[in-house]
């Protein structure tokens, strides 16, 4: 299981786990920042820490990122959701909540320990709107402001009026935050990997003859980069490319469309192109292709085998990243040669610049994968039930 264990002096006090906004995430994931700033300021001052808490966004470029993630859900203190309407619809929330609940619920087995989960309210929510297992939880505990309950804290944090009470509920926050970690004394302990977890929230389990969209990611890591390529993108493993990096944008994009994807409404499977052979017609499949990779001799060559069978494909060109926009020409035709038939396809994408064009462009790729999936594989119809003979009506009998 993952998750190293570190000394008590470097363990944060809490993870913030949180769902980007899907409208403008850059804008509204700022505030997001801004209240995590608060907080761990707040909550180092109580508690003398240098390290009062971790969210994602912390991570930098080139680390492990599923390994540090794994990390801070392993050694920190409590968990903090930050609650709204999309947290309980981002399938990797809901995975971050069930891998630290496995950790909790394995050690306070027998014991009295207080809940190790403290929600904040982003967003105002009825009972009505939350899943039944978290309704029972003190979303508000009643020394909070009354416009955190009435406006949430990004509600707080816009309007101005209510500044003194967004203070006054951060610094409660950070309190509650010392105290519960007092109280419940947990310790260190690996977790799951995220990847083999089901969401806390998810309904029923799915179906499994319903295949998932597989992502088949397609970048090299840091030491694979051809000349006059910075690994300010790239991290040790594929799982870790992440084009669109930057102060309003750290998400993996392996991760980052497995959650769109997971809004949607369909199972992700994210695979690297050098993890195992490409089926063709196994699962409706969509390629994320980094404009470099086809630079690569080894992933050049599983790109042009790829597309003998065609799939649709993304990829990033990040209208921010300086060397890519230099070489664009350049790069696009070693595209076009490596992946003539699959840039070709009704869906697929060639010059996706940012971050939110490529939430908008992953959709229109999916679907039309699922089309083509659809028409190509083996359809088995229901088994005529064995026949009965045919009715005949009788009388009553007396």
């Amino acid at each position: 299981m993952p998750g190293r264990i570190q000394p008590d002096e470097r363990r944060p006090h809490f993870f913030l786990s949180y769902a980007r906004s899907r409208y403008r995430p850059e804008e509204s994931d700022r505030w997001v920042v801004k209240f995590y700033n608060d907080l761990c300021t707040d909550l180092g001052h109580a508690t003398g820490t240098q390290n009062p808490g971790f969210m994602d966004r912390q991570i930098p470029a080139g680390s492990e990122w599923p390994d540090l993630l794994a990390d801070a859900l392993a050694n920190c203190r409590i968990f903090v959701a930050l609650f709204s309407p999309a947290y309980f619809v981002s399938d990797y929330c809901g995975k971050e909540w069930a891998a630290f609940m496995k950790r909790y619920q394995g050690q306070s087995a027998g014991l009295a320990r207080p809940s190790a989960i403290i929600p904040a309210m982003w967003t105002p929510m009825g009972l009505k709107e939350l899943p039944d297992s978290v309704r029972t939880m003190q979303n508000v505990p009643p020394a909070f402001p009354p416009a955190y309950e009435a406006e949430g804290l990004y509600g707080i944090m816009k309007l101005g009026r209510f500044r003194e009470q967004y203070k006054e509920t951060v610094l409660r926050l950070a309190n509650l935050i010392k105290e519960r970690a007092a109280e419940c004394a947990l310790p260190s302990s690996p977790v799951p990997t995220l990847e083999t977890l089901r969401s806390a929230f998810a309904g029923d389990p799915p179906d499994a003859r319903r295949p998932a969209v597989r992502l088949t990611l397609a970048a090299q890591t840091i030491g694979q980069l051809p000349e006059g390529r910075g690994p300010y993108y790239y991290g040790q493993t594929t799982r870790e490319w992440t084009p669109y990096r930057g102060p309003d944008h750290t998400t993996p994009i392996g991760r980052f469309a497995e959650e769109i994807l997971g809004e949607l409404g369909h199972r992700a499977e994210v695979k690297g192109v050098d993890e195992g052979p490409h089926e063709p017609g196994e699962a409706p499949n969509v390629l994320l292709v980094d404009p470099w990779a086809a630079r690569d001799e080894g992933i050049g060559k599983r790109l042009r085998q790829i597309d003998r069978d065609p799939v649709t494909m993304i990829a990033p060109f990040n209208s921010g990243d300086a060397e890519t926009a230099a070489a664009s020409a350049e790069l696009t035709e070693e595209l076009d040669e490596a992946l003539p038939r699959s840039g070709a396809l009704q869906g697929s994408a060639k010059h996706v610049s940012s971050a939110g064009a490529f939430r908008s462009a992953l959709p229109k790729a999916v679907n039309e994968a699922i089309t083509r999936y659809l028409k190509t594989t083996n359809v088995h119809p229901p088994r005529t039930p064995p026949s009965m003979g045919r009715p005949t009506l009788q009388g009553p009998e007396f």
